[in-house]
């Protein structure tokens, strides 16, 4: 097994490579994985704090127009 020490010295080039073969796997389960609740807690926090500051958020024409300009920069 691999320890988060370990991990701390690789390439970000590796560690993303890394992330995107477990998400991978992870994604091509049959079934849903099980979630801590702090992740539910978090989500609740910020979708609050997102309500109670609608100005914090961005429009989905906001969201593309980040996401189309980072393309172009790859």
């Amino acid at each position: 097994m691999i320890t988060a020490s370990e991990l701390v010295d690789l390439p970000t080039e590796w560690k993303i490579q890394l992330i995107t073969e477990l998400w991978d796997q992870i994604a091509s389960h049959p079934e849903p994985p099980q979630l801590p609740k702090w992740v539910d807690d978090e989500a609740d926090r910020r979708f609050d704090r997102l309500e109670k500051n609608p100005e914090l958020g961005i429009t989905e024409d906001q969201m593309w127009r980040i996401v189309d300009d980072a393309r172009r920069t790859l």
